[in-house]
């Protein structure tokens, strides 16, 4: 029935168009992109791929894997990829929380997190990826600037869904001892290097903020452009 209904029903009234069309008419300043990516070349996979390049016998960890888009990208033998997510994708299937308390002693170079896209969850993955990380790794994130009141909004309002991720960059920040800068492509690419003596500085009063509060907070970001990427990686 359902095959014939699409064929009956005008294009405007079926549930995905009336959706955009209702977001798009008393919606409009929140599906508004108040600042764009760089146009580049490059996406999330080449500057993961530069990390591992640094490293001999890279062991890697990606938190979020769904379909394997990027995870598949990885040049290195399967025993050194781990690749963890609750629903598809990946070598490991449960949560990331389960995966760091099964493997207390497993250590990585370079660790990928785009796991749920929630504040309080991507602050427990960057917590536990900073104790698995080893003298020298390199981890990164991704989504962490959002453009729109509908892409950062939590529960995910749309797609593309970015979350309220963007709170965890703020701590970074904030942190003790720690590199931090975000590329401002592909949604926002977090490049976090630490030092043995570093603190995560956890902002509590961040639980309840917004879009419009990232808006200002953002200006405590180093967001640096493609090219000081890349170099950002290499550097020792």
């Amino acid at each position: 029935m359902k095959s014939y209904l699409k064929y009956l029903i005008p294009p405007i009234l079926t549930p995905k168009n009336f959706n955009k069309a209702f977001n798009t008419i008393f919606y409009k300043n929140k599906n508004k992109h108040y600042f764009e990516y760089e146009n580049s070349f490059y996406k999330r996979h080449a500057f993961i791929n530069l990390a591992i390049s640094k490293f001999q016998n890279c062991k890697y960890l990606e938190i979020g894997v769904e379909n394997n888009d990027v995870f598949n990208s990885i040049p290195l033998k399967a025993e050194n990829k781990f690749g963890v997510d609750p629903v598809s994708g990946g070598n490991f299937r449960m949560t990331s929380d389960k995966f760091f308390q099964d493997n207390s002693n497993l250590k990585f170079d370079v660790i990928f997190i785009d796991g749920l896209h929630e504040y309080i969850q991507c602050q427990k993955d960057c917590i536990n990826s900073m104790k698995h990380l080893n003298p020298d790794g390199i981890i990164l994130f991704h989504d962490l600037l959002p453009r729109s009141y509908f892409e950062e909004k939590t529960p995910k309002k749309q797609s593309p869904w970015l979350g309220d991720v963007w709170k965890v960059a703020v701590e970074l920040s904030n942190s003790k001892n720690v590199d931090f800068k975000i590329i401002n492509i592909d949604f926002g690419i977090g490049v976090l290097k630490i030092k043995s003596n570093h603190e995560y500085n956890k902002l509590p009063e961040l639980k309840n903020k917004n879009f419009s509060d990232y808006l200002n907070l953002r200006k405590q970001l180093e967001i640096i452009s493609c090219e000081d990427g890349l170099e950002f990686i290499l550097e020792n």
